[in-house]
C-alpha cells in the first residue's frame, strides 16, 4: 500500500463508514451496490442520507477500527500521562525519557483528528446536494464545522503548527500541504465558531440527544480565548452559557460518569455510546483493577492524591484533620469517587488491596505501579459485556464553564465578590454528593491557587483539560518534571527492609518524569514527515 497522508487516506474510508450505516436499506439496494462503498450519485439525495453522513462525522470519536479498542477518548484519557499525574499501563509506557515522534499515542491522536477533519470536509462539500429543509441543513453544517473546529483545537494545542485543510485534498495536496501556524489555526477556529453559533439551538429534543448545541460552541470559544489569554472575551462566552439557563450542576458526581447518570443537565458535549451495539472498553475493562478482571491501565500518582482537600476545606498541609497515619480519612468526597485507594476503598464488601506486590503476584503488571487505580469511570454494578459499555464520555461539562468563568474574570483583573464565587466555584463544590465548604477568598493570588486546584480535582481525566490548563498557565515543566511517587508502604522509613525504593516519608519511588521546554508542543509523527517534505518537525525533536 502506498504511503499517503492520513488527511487524504480517509476520503475512501469515509464512504466505507457510510456503507456500514446503511444497514436499514433494502436487500435489493445492497445487492445492487457494493457493501463497502456507496456511489455519491445515489447517496447525497435525501434527508436520511444527510443524517447518516452527519453520524459518520460524529462517530470518529467513538468508533472502533477493526477489533482494536482505539476510541479517540482513549487517547484523551492518555493525556493524564502527559500532564504528569497518572501513568498509562506501566510507568515506562506512559512517558519515555523523551517524547519520540514514533510514539504510538501521539501518532494515534494525529491520525484520528485528521481523519475527523477529512470526514467533516467531505460532508461540507456534499451536503448542498441534498434536498431538505434549509434551516435543518444549516444546523447540520454548523454541527460539522464545530466538530472540525474542535479537532483543530486539539491539534493546535498539542502539535502547534499543523496543516489547515478546509477542503478535501487531492493526492498531490495531501502529500505536499504545508503547516499553518498555531495562531492561524486558533484564528480559524474562532472565525468558524462566530459564523455558526447562531445556527445552533440552545437545547435539543430527546431524540437528538448528543448533537451539538450552542453551549458547546460557546464553551469551545471560551477555551480558545483562554488559551489566547483574551480573558474578558472568554468571560463573556461563559457568561452567555450561564445566563441561558440551559445547564445546571447535577447533585451527583460519581454517577455522572456511569450509565446511571448520563441523563443530566450538566453535560454539554459528550461521546455517545450504546451498550453492546456501540460501546467502549476503556472504563470497564482496560482501566479496571486487575483484582477485578481488568488491566490496571491507569495508575494515579501520589501528588494527585495530595491535591484533594480535607473536609474542612483546607489542604493536608494546613488542616488539623489530616493524620499522616490515616491519610485518606476526612477528604474531599471526589477523591473516593475518582481513585481506588489501597487499604482504604471498599469494593464488593472488602477493602481494596491493590498494592504493587499484590498486583504483581497475579501477573498483570510489574511492581512499578502506584497502588492507586483510576475508578472515576468504573461502574461497579455493570454486569454486561465489559468490552461494550454504554455510558457517555464527557468532553465538556457545566462545571468547567463555571470554573472557567471565574478564572477568566480573575485573570481579566475584574473585581471578584461573594456573589460571583457563589455563582461559579461554590456551585461546583457544593453539589449534594460533594458538599465541600464554600470559597470566600477574594484575594487574587490566593483565589488563583484555589481555582486551579478545583479544576484539577473536579475535571481530572476528562478530555485533556488538565493538560490544556497547564499549557495555559505555563506550568507544564514545573508540574510534570518531577520524581513520581506511589502509595505509602511504611510509617517507619528508617527501618524499612521491603522490596521497594522509598522516599523519606515511606512512599514508593516510581521513577522520574522529564519535561523539557520544547515538549510544550509534541513532535510531528515521523510517518507524516516521511511522506510530506513540506512539513517541518517541531523544534527540539530529531
Amino acid at each position: 500500500m502506498n504511503k499517503v497522508k492520513y488527511i487524504r487516506f480517509q476520503f475512501s474510508y469515509l464512504v466505507f463508514i457510510f456503507g456500514i450505516s446503511l444497514m436499514g436499506c433494502s436487500n435489493e439496494f445492497l445487492s445492487e451496490n457494493p457493501k463497502d462503498e456507496i456511489s455519491e450519485a445515489i447517496f447525497w439525495e435525501t434527508k436520511d442520507d444527510a443524517h447518516r453522513a452527519l453520524m459518520g462525522v460524529y462517530n470518529t470519536y467513538t468508533e472502533r477500527w477493526g477489533e482494536r479498542i482505539n476510541n479517540l477518548d482513549k487517547s484523551m484519557i492518555w493525556m493524564s500521562a502527559y500532564a504528569g499525574y497518572a501513568s498509562w499501563r506501566t510507568f515506562a509506557w506512559s512517558r519515555d525519557v523523551e517524547i519520540e515522534p514514533t510514539h504510538g499515542s501521539l501518532t494515534t491522536m494525529w491520525r484520528k483528528l485528521f481523519v475527523h477533519v477529512s470526514r467533516a470536509n467531505y460532508f461540507l462539500e456534499n451536503i448542498d446536494n441534498v434536498d431538505m429543509d434549509e434551516s435543518e441543513k444549516n444546523q447540520m453544517i454548523a454541527e460539522v464545522r464545530f466538530l472540525r473546529a474542535y479537532s483543530y483545537f486539539w491539534l493546535s494545542q498539542t502539535f502547534g503548527n499543523v496543516p489547515l485543510a478546509d477542503h478535501s485534498l487531492t493526492f498531490e495536496e495531501a502529500n505536499s500541504i504545508a503547516q499553518s501556524s498555531a495562531e492561524g489555526i486558533k484564528t480559524f477556529i474562532l472565525e468558524e465558531l462566530n459564523t455558526i453559533i447562531n445556527q445552533l439551538p440552545w437545547e435539543r429534543e430527546d431524540s437528538e440527544d448528543g448533537r451539538i448545541e450552542k453551549g458547546a460552541a460557546l464553551t469551545l470559544m471560551g477555551r480558545v480565548l483562554m488559551a489566547e489569554k483574551r480573558w474578558s472575551e472568554a468571560a463573556d462566552a461563559f457568561q452567555q452559557i450561564m445566563e441561558s439557563g440551559r445547564y445546571e450542576i447535577d447533585p451527583r458526581f460519581k454517577q455522572l460518569f456511569e450509565d446511571e447518570g448520563e441523563v443530566n443537565r450538566e453535560f454539554i458535549f459528550v461521546n455517545k455510546y450504546m451498550e453492546n451495539e456501540f460501546g467502549e472498553a476503556m472504563s470497564q475493562h482496560t482501566i479496571r483493577s486487575s483484582l477485578y478482571g481488568g488491566f490496571n491501565a491507569c495508575n494515579v500518582f501520589q501528588h494527585f492524591i495530595d491535591e484533594f482537600l480535607m473536609t474542612d476545606g483546607k489542604s493536608i498541609e494546613e488542616s488539623n484533620l489530616y493524620d499522616p497515619t490515616h491519610p485518606f480519612e476526612n477528604r474531599d468526597p471526589r477523591l473516593y469517587a475518582s481513585v481506588l485507594l489501597t487499604g482504604y476503598s471498599e469494593v464488593f464488601g472488602e477493602v481494596f488491596q491493590g498494592d504493587p506486590a499484590t498486583i504483581a503476584r497475579i501477573g498483570q503488571t510489574g511492581a512499578n505501579i502506584t497502588g492507586y487505580i483510576l475508578q472515576k469511570f468504573w461502574d461497579r454494578e455493570f454486569e454486561g459485556n465489559r468490552q461494550y459499555y454504554g455510558a457517555d464520555y464527557p468532553h465538556m461539562r457545566y462545571a468547567e464553564v463555571l470554573l472557567s468563568r471565574l478564572e477568566a474574570e480573575l485573570e481579566a483583573g475584574n473585581m471578584i465578590d461573594q456573589d460571583l464565587l457563589d455563582m461559579t466555584i461554590n456551585q461546583v463544590r457544593q453539589r449534594d454528593s460533594v458538599n465541600m465548604p464554600p470559597v470566600t477568598e477574594t484575594n487574587p493570588a490566593e483565589l488563583r491557587e484555589i481555582v486551579r486546584r478545583e479544576r484539577f480535582v473536579e475535571l481530572a481525566f476528562e478530555a485533556g483539560i488538565r493538560y490544556f490548563d497547564l499549557r495555559r498557565w505555563e506550568l507544564l515543566e514545573e508540574e510534570v518534571d518531577r520524581q513520581i511517587l506511589g502509595m505509602k508502604v511504611t510509617n517507619d522509613p528508617d527501618n524499612y527492609d521491603g522490596i521497594y525504593n522509598i522516599n523519606e516519608d515511606g512512599h514508593i519511588i516510581i521513577g522520574d518524569l522529564r519535561f523539557y521546554p520544547h515538549n510544550y508542543y509534541w513532535p510531528i509523527p515521523i510517518s507524516e514527515l516521511d511522506v510530506n517534505q513540506n512539513l517541518s518537525q517541531n523544534p527540539g525533536y530529531n
